[in-house]
């Protein structure tokens, strides 16, 4: 039997991470970031992904700062081992200031977003389904949102501890809006500190005659982020057949089985009322004999 992890149909090696980001911040803007949002709930998430022979470090968190307020910081680190151990980077390291794209170590500060803007940009800095890699999401972000971020000038990133399950690290920074203001707009980044925790997801396993999908077995979610309820449609191309389409959270505990047995072949649905389920990061997971899909949901209450 081989396994198979359903948090995604990865082509690249990935390891995906939950935990904090905390750090204060002063200059052109005061706060404090905790990466919390509705008052408990934890958003950082982080994930280590490899393409040839080069390493990414994606960090990213949002903070609620208003009812319908948000900070939202991310940061790239680059190497050439995966996964990343303890080192230090310096900001922006290595590359060609001209074309942060290039730079070695990306760290980028957004405060005061709106709440819809900022949920669904943070959905995309954490898609970890898209084939694209770590800086093509930046290059969307500088590509079209240069007035409102702010881009690490100086300072360092250290990860001080690597295990098989967790990063530990600190940093701080100097960021200027690459947009022109005079007098330049800065802010500096102070006792910065993070730590993430390997998610742990269940492998399910799967027979040896392993079949490629032929089409997006899950269709995409919409609205995504959604609020109480949504619809969750399918397609089953031969049949009938047994299936089961379950709730997951980002811990990998499943949730509810909306759906478990044969079903005849055809566009099928399906709601997932969330009910007394936190704001957070979901998954939806569809499993036959043969092959797994799944897609991200994102809660927001």
């Amino acid at each position: 039997m081989k396994k198979l992890i359903f948090f995604l149909g990865f082509i690249t090696a990935q390891t995906v991470y939950e935990g904090e980001i905390t750090f204060d911040y002063e200059g052109t803007e005061d706060g404090t970031f905790s990466s919390i949002i509705q008052d408990s709930i934890v958003s950082a998430f982080s994930f280590n992904q490899t393409t040839g022979d080069t390493s990414y470090l994606l960090l990213a968190s949002i903070t609620q700062q208003e009812d319908d307020e948000f900070d939202l910081f991310l940061a790239i680190l680059t190497d050439t081992t995966f996964p990343v151990g303890p080192r230090t980077w310096d900001i922006p390291g290595e590359g060609d200031e001209d074309n942060p794209l290039s730079l070695e170590t990306i760290v980028v500060f957004m405060p005061g977003l709106d709440s819809t803007f900022v949920l669904d940009l943070f959905d995309s800095v954490t898609d970890t389904s898209s084939t694209n890699d770590s800086s093509d999401v930046i290059s969307d972000i500088f590509s079209s949102l240069t007035n409102d971020l702010y881009l690490g000038l100086q300072g360092e990133v250290e990860i001080t501890e690597s295990t098989d399950t967790s990063i530990i690290g600190v940093f701080n920074t100097v960021m200027i809006k690459p947009a022109f203001y005079f007098p330049p707009h800065t802010i500096s980044i102070d006792n910065g500190e993070f730590i993430f925790n390997e998610v742990s997801l269940p492998a399910l396993s799967i027979s040896n005659d392993l079949q490629p999908l032929r089409t997006n077995i899950l269709q995409e979610v919409y609205p995504n982020p959604f609020n109480s309820s949504i619809v969750i449609e399918f397609f089953i191309e031969e049949g009938p057949r047994d299936i089961s389409l379950s709730i997951f959270d980002i811990n990998g505990r499943n949730l509810e089985t909306l759906f478990s047995g044969p079903i005849a072949p055809g566009a099928k649905s399906v709601r997932w009322d969330s009910g007394q389920n936190s704001s957070g990061i979901y998954f939806v997971v569809l499993e036959t004999e043969h092959y797994v899909d799944s897609k991200k949901l994102i809660l927001v209450k």
